[in-house]
């Protein structure tokens, strides 16, 4: 048992380091999010269990020989680095409480319910329903598939939210980030909608937002079948996600990225994004030498189809901060000064939509600092940008039930109701919308001429 005892000292330990310091060094990047995700995300939890695991291995004899009294250590100083986290999880609903103070007037909180701190995974809602795997374009099989998330009760012209999901361009799917907002959003009277894409390495960019797009262009066409009103649509999304959502909400019909769909408006009403990726060339690039560099230009190029050492011009193009526009006399982005090509800095004066964005200071995936810049050069182009930086979450804070997620899905909600026009408000009750699925989108119009 002291044996035992030792190694879930040891094991408390790595979930906790982590999550009290951003590691970015390229050999822990993604031990140390998984750790420190897990860690913070699950804090409460862990507070509850390890005691009473600990506890039951000391009356076993955990402190029988001195590995046990070294993992007593290590699991009492990891609880206090745990309850550090937890206060700090606190300060989150604090923290959108202030940002929004001046924005959003009447803000009121509900407590978290007590299933989701006791199953954080559980994301079944019964009032919300789901309906599944419409398929929104052909050519990719289930990475064209979307799923339609609406009151039980149903809805009648419902803002709209759609949720990209993240995982490095690479992995991930429509059920895997964004479940607790889209629930949280549906039961207050929202239509929200969850879209694959096809992922890298069997496409490159910029094949990923194509498809968003794709997605949106069948809201556009299908959603009041469904209750949601096709002229208010908001985008979000995390990490990938994140950043397709703000690519979305800067390249408002532009034709690069619309194939065979030109006439189809994919301008948004507001944009999302939490702790995505603003600048891929600095994301991409981040390494200077040696081995990280070449595993950073090896993934690279899996999304881009070049590494940033061969073609900086795809990381350039795919960078949201390189699509802000401004007045032509302003300087081009800072974190691009020098390599950003005109045509990303064309059509200055088209507007730009409202920006919330939501980053955490411990993201070691995607560095606040890609946030922070992001934001300074929305502000500069004169965008309505909120920006809430929460101290101590992780990167995927929001995936799963937690405290991070709990003040980040009421302060989305807060944030939406100061940008829907009041004739949009949701309100669940109304006339059940139709529950027929129409088709995908017609694809000698749209998708034929996407890549595949």
């Amino acid at each position: 048992m002291p044996w035992v005892l030792l190694a879930a000292g040891v094991v408390l330990a790595l979930m906790t380091v982590p999550a009290l310091h951003s590691v970015q060094h390229w050999t822990l990047l993604f031990p140390a999010f998984a750790l420190s995700w897990l860690g913070t995300g699950m804090a409460g939890w862990w507070l509850v269990l390890v005691p009473a695991v600990t506890i039951a291995l000391i009356a076993a004899g955990g402190l029988a020989e001195w590995p046990g009294w070294v993992g007593l250590v290590l699991v009492v100083l990891s609880m206090a680095g745990l309850i550090r986290q937890a206060l700090e999880a606190r300060k989150g609903a604090a923290e959108f409480d202030r940002v929004l103070a001046a924005r959003v007037a009447e803000r009121a909180r509900a407590p978290r319910g007590t299933r989701s701190m006791v199953l954080p995974w559980s994301m079944r809602d019964v009032d919300v329903e789901r309906i599944k795997n419409l398929r929104y374009a052909d050519g990719a099989g289930r990475r064209h598939l979307l799923d339609v998330y609406r009151p039980r009760t149903g809805c009648a012209r419902a803002p709209v939210v759609l949720q990209i999901h993240g995982g490095g361009w690479t992995i991930g799917t429509k059920d895997t980030q964004g479940r607790p907002l889209m629930n949280s959003l549906a039961r207050a009277g929202w239509v929200c909608v969850a879209a694959n894409y096809r992922l890298s390495p069997r496409v490159k960019w910029p094949d990923h937002l194509i498809d968003v797009k794709l997605a949106l262009a069948w809201i556009r066409e299908h959603i009041a079948e469904y209750g949601g009103d096709p002229d208010h649509i908001i985008v979000t999304g995390g990490s990938a996600g994140g950043h397709l959502a703000a690519m979305v909400a800067l390249t408002p019909n532009d034709p690069r990225y619309q194939p065979g769909f030109e006439h189809v408006d994919t301008s948004v009403a507001g944009a999302i994004p939490m702790y995505g990726a603003y600048d891929l060339a600095e994301i991409f690039g981040r390494f200077d030498r040696g081995l990280g560099r070449r595993i950073a230009g090896w993934i690279g190029s899996l999304v881009m189809g070049t590494t940033p050492e061969r073609d900086l011009g795809p990381y350039v193009d795919a960078s949201p901060v390189a699509h802000i526009r401004r007045d032509i006399s302003s300087p081009p982005s800072r974190s691009l000064a020098g390599r950003v090509p005109a045509a990303a800095l064309r059509d200055a004066r088209r507007s730009i939509p409202p920006f919330l964005v939501v980053h955490g200071t411990i993201d070691n995936l995607v560095p606040v600092a890609q946030a922070r810049r992001f934001v300074a050069e929305l502000r500069d182009a004169g965008t309505d940008v909120t920006y809430v930086e929460l101290v101590g979450a992780p990167h995927a804070f929001d995936v799963f039930h937690s405290t991070w997620e709990h003040a980040s899905t009421t302060g989305i909600e807060w944030w939406l109701s100061s940008i829907v026009p009041p004739t949009l408000a949701p309100s669940t009750g109304a006339s059940r919308s139709s529950g027929a699925v129409p088709g995908a989108i017609d694809p000698t119009t749209m998708a034929r001429t996407a890549p595949s």
